[in-house]
């Protein structure tokens, strides 16, 4: 189980290179699978070259192909010039026939490599359907596995998958919201293919999916698988496969060669059913015939079982396993080492070409530290074999009968058996290597081995030797091992200088990782000092809210205060209002009686002064009332 913020990203990438090389297999694959990358590397002003290995055509389907190559190519510019400046290359191979000319191919990638030294490479994902896509995937991967100088020429190299015509599982997802409209813009440019497809809708529509899980901001994402190279050289390709989505079966052969695996073991049930178990993970259709050494009796369905009453040693359970195999071509494991689901269909696909044995490169797994080296990845050089073993036993295939007709393994070896049974096969032809990892070398600690009971350095290590040099003494002359030497003498320098440079650029990361320190230290004492300005603060704003608090009590209370005087002051004015009212009625009622009073004044002024009235006062007088 893992968690879901691993099986999908949920914030984008900043996914960046100084020197970014894209490896496109078709134009407009350079657009379409990662176009907004592109975009942003250029608009940052950096170098980015582009490399578009097929030329897009297929004879039988193109009347006027070499005008169609030209459209094709103006297409691909007028794009890129669209997303910026970025330099293109055209390798021209033959559309959906890749496959065909992978040496051409890894040549050209190999020297642009050298030359361009990128820190970025974006390629189509190794689960891609289309037949050159996967081609261009797998071509890369094995470049990558056999050229040893990469490893320190790259160094620091990262190498990211993108996703055309299959999704992938990606690791990186980058927004490109900002250069959306370009990359639109871009794809529109293959004016040829979106009048066949609209790849501009299918683009945009896999851009915003790939943005679902990211912020609501982003509306359109592209997704990677991102590796580093160092890393990428000791993976298998089908274990990418698994990595990047689905697990596919890419190795498929034009037959079915037959091939009997033989497995030596004794005592060791629990690593043998490991073994078992990854030759029939690849699915490939093969015999396999376990060797029982004289141990307990394994319970392991599906195998032809040989079984030796009494230990006879390693080189006869060989050969007892082989004389029951029943297929014209024999491949070898012990039980305590593995197969990757590609080994046999890779080897069977390579005895199209004629040769005495094949062999693929192994990776030496150290199961206690859980270390994995690539310390078998050698080409064939007959002298070098005659004085040292680079080829594991697990790695080979070899014809049935050229195993018999050869002899077999020497009784008398128990340790270097192999070796010194190549040596022999290697005296009828050449061996082909395909110069991929497909096998596992395993070590453990106490688990029976014998080349671990007996290391390099030890006396028994030493006598082996000593013993298959003492047997094909005929063939080591002066000049075998001064060829061998110098050989050896050009690995070592070229060993050296990779060293060299690893060293440089490793001191270079150190220079980087201490100055990082430097500033992060800084960085950390800013934040402190930023810290304790934000703890002062916190503390005046604490002081400030609590005065604010009693100003704000004070406040609501002289505010309840105010609005009872308002309220009583509207009342009073009410009042005040009524009692004007009242007293401007009274003042009317007032001067409406004084006039009253004016007018009875001036009608008993006026009585008063008649003889009417004179005489009515001397009668009443006269009657006694005054």
């Amino acid at each position: 189980m893992i968690r879901e913020a691993e099986a999908i990203p949920y914030t984008p990438e900043l996914l960046r290179g100084e020197r970014l090389l894209v490896l496109a297999p078709h134009p407009d694959d350079e657009v379409i699978g990662c176009g907004g990358l592109v975009a942003q590397h250029l608009r940052e002003r950096r170098s980015v070259h582009v490399i578009v290995s097929t030329d897009g055509a297929e004879a039988e389907a193109v009347p006027d192909r070499e005008a169609y190559l030209r459209t094709r190519e103006a297409e691909s510019k007028t794009g890129l010039a669209i997303l910026g400046n970025a330099t293109v290359e055209f390798l021209q191979h033959p559309d959906r026939s890749l496959s065909q000319h992978v040496d051409e191919l890894q040549q050209s990638l190999l020297e642009t490599l050298r030359r361009f030294r990128p820190d970025l490479i974006v390629l189509p994902s190794p689960i891609e359907i289309h037949p050159d896509h996967a081609a261009l995937a797998q071509a890369f991967c094995e470049l990558v596995q056999r050229e040893e100088t990469l490893f320190s020429e790259l160094a620091t190299t990262r190498v990211a998958f993108y996703e055309v015509g299959q999704p992938i599982r990606p690791n990186a997802l980058v927004d490109i919201s900002d250069v959306a409209e370009l990359k639109s813009q871009a794809i529109a440019a293959h004016a040829s293919q979106s009048s066949i497809r609209d790849y501009g809708s299918f683009a945009r529509g896999l851009n915003a999916y790939r943005a679902m899980t990211l912020p609501p901001e982003v509306r359109a994402a592209e997704a990677y698988y991102v590796i580093a190279l160092p890393e990428l050289r000791t993976t298998p390709f089908s274990s990418l496969q698994k990595l990047v989505g689905d697990a596919r079966t890419i190795e498929v052969t034009r037959e079915v060669v037959p091939i009997s695996v033989i497995v030596r073991t004794k005592d060791r049930l629990k690593l043998l059913d490991e073994a078992v178990q990854s030759i029939r993970t690849g699915g490939y259709p093969c015999e396999i015939v376990v060797v029982n050494d004289g141990g307990a009796t394994p319970a392991i369905d599906g195998v032809k079982l040989v079984e030796h009453e009494r230990s006879r040693g390693r080189s006869e359970a060989m050969n007892s396993g082989v004389r029951a195999a029943s297929s014209k071509f024999i491949a070898f494991l012990d039980d305590d080492d593995l197969y990757y689901p590609e080994h046999l269909a890779t080897l069977a696909d390579a005895t199209r070409k004629p040769a005495a044995a094949w062999y693929t490169d192994a990776i030496s797994h150290f199961v206690q530290t859980n270390t994995r080296l690539r310390l078998f990845a050698q080409d064939f050089d007959r002298e070098l074999l005659l004085l040292d073993n680079f080829v594991p036993l697990p790695t080979l295939l070899v014809a049935r009968e050229t195993f018999l007709d050869a002899g077999g393994f020497d009784p008398a070896f128990d340790l270097f058996e192999d070796w010194d049974f190549l040596i022999r096969v290697s005296q009828r032809g050449d061996f082909v290597r395909v110069p991929r990892v497909t096998c596992e070398i395993r070590h453990f600690e106490n688990a029976g081995s014998i080349t671990r009971e007996n290391p390099e350095g030890t006396k028994a290590f030493r006598d082996a030797k000593l013993q298959v040099w003492r047997k094909h003494a005929a063939l080591i002359d002066n000049d075998t091992i001064a060829n061998a030497f110098e050989l050896q003498k050009r690995r070592a320098g070229a060993t050296f200088s990779a060293l060299a440079e690893t060293n440089g650029v490793r001191a270079h990361l150190e220079s980087d990782v201490a100055r990082l320190e430097r500033e992060k230290r800084g960085e950390r004492e800013e934040l402190a000092r930023l810290q304790q300005t934000v703890n002062e603060l916190t503390m005046r704003l604490t002081q400030a809210e609590s005065s604010f608090h009693a100003i704000n009590g004070a406040y609501t209370a002289a505010r309840y205060e105010l609005e009872q005087r308002a309220i009583e002051l509207v009342k009073l004015r009410e009042g005040n209002e009524q009692h004007e009212r009242h007293l401007a009625q009274s003042q009317e009622a007032t001067k409406a009686l004084y006039n009253e009073i004016h007018r009875l004044q001036t009608l008993l002024d006026t009585i008063y002064g008649s003889r009417t009235w004179k005489l009515h006062a001397m009668v009443e007088k006269m009657k006694g009332r005054s």
